[in-house]
């Protein structure tokens, strides 16, 4: 099973974003900053020493599953459908941390065919707890019920993450050099992407969300399937604030590679060794149940690694301890090396 058959082609959308760059490029004047690849946009403020940063997104197909546990005894689609909006909000958050920026404020987009005020006011619930954690201000946003564009019992719900960085801690990429490392931090699980590939297996498996995961010690499907996007603010902070990260890359749709190549400049290519960190059970399964490709699972999947560091070989292991000692799971999982600009995988 590939991600196409799930209705997801990667290198159409890649085309189409191609063609999107350019229309939205069209319109910067001299006060954006571009950023090659960037997880978020950023542009001069009038009036302010600082810059701006802003990213979009949205939960995405996670949502269903959400829904889906309210087949599952014991179960609240609303609470996970607030723990699944709040997955949005990290999720913004960690695409400003890549560039140094700290989350300022948030506006939210919840949509349905017809407005379920349970599942609202869930979806806002948990939008503002992670607000609340991240920092941010939920200023607001719209509500919109349109039953001729939306399935009914589906919700969409989208946002807008903005934030501030001081130019001289704004982070591009540009500092990577070769001989730099590459560490991997732990993602809890999916996070928020490849949930259409994800959705098509479980279909196809007839598998329960209540069933055991197989190799997962005792965790159930639901559970590993939903488990929250991570938010790596407090860990890696300090170390921004220190100037001791070259480069962040998170993972998000595209996998490892799609985006670390984001943040790396020309004349660098990254290699990335497979196998130089324990791949969770739930992907496992997924790619046995779903006879999914390898090809396929990394470019889908993040694999269990949710964000990317670059750093100076020199720092690289007195780093991994101090983001071990903040709580994260850290692997030294490739290196960057003089070439074509790209990421190559290593091993099996």
């Amino acid at each position: 099973m590939r991600y196409r058959d799930a209705g997801v082609d990667v290198s159409r959308a890649d085309a189409i974003k191609d063609e999107v760059i350019r229309e939205i490029r069209s319109t910067w004047g001299a006060d954006v900053v571009p950023l090659a690849g960037g997880f978020a946009g950023v542009m001069r403020f009038p009036g302010s020493p600082g810059l701006l940063a802003a990213t979009m997104d949205g939960v995405g197909t996670k949502l269903h599953v959400a829904a889906m546990a309210a087949s599952v005894p014991g179960e609240s689609a609303a609470r996970r459908i607030a723990d699944a909006a709040a997955d949005l909000v990290y999720h913004g958050a960690n695409d400003l941390l890549v560039h140094g920026a700290r989350p300022l404020a948030f506006l939210d987009y919840v949509a349905q065919a017809r407005l379920e005020p349970e599942h609202v006011l869930a979806a806002v619930r948990g939008l503002s707890r992670a607000c609340r954690e991240v920092g941010a201000a939920l200023l607001g946003g719209e509500t919109a019920e349109m039953p001729d564009t939306y399935l009914p019992g589906v919700a969409d719900v989208a946002g807008c993450m903005l934030g501030v960085v001081a130019p001289e801690r704004l982070l591009d990429g540009s500092r990577a050099r070769a001989g730099d490392q590459v560490l991997g931090l732990a993602s809890n699980g999916l996070h928020t992407n490849g949930f259409s590939l994800a959705r098509r297996v479980l279909a196809a498996s007839d598998v329960p969300l209540d069933a055991v995961l197989p190799g997962g010690a005792g965790e159930r499907l639901l559970d590993a399937l939903l488990a929250p996007h991570r938010w790596y603010g407090p860990a890696l902070e300090p170390l921004l604030a220190h100037g001791r990260i070259r480069a962040l890359a998170h993972v998000t749709g595209g996998g490892i590679a799609g985006n670390l190549v984001r943040v790396l400049p020309v004349g660098l290519r990254a290699r990335v060794r497979a196998g130089s960190w324990p791949r969770p059970a739930v992907f496992r399964w997924l790619q046995e149940s779903g006879d999914v490709p390898e090809d396929d699972a990394r470019s889908a999947l993040n694999l269990g690694v949710g964000m990317v560091a670059v750093v100076a070989p020199q720092d690289a292991a007195g780093l991994a301890h101090a983001l071990e000692a903040a709580g994260e799971r850290v692997w030294p999982i490739g290196e960057l090396a003089a070439g074509e600009r790209g990421v190559d995988w290593i091993g099996s």
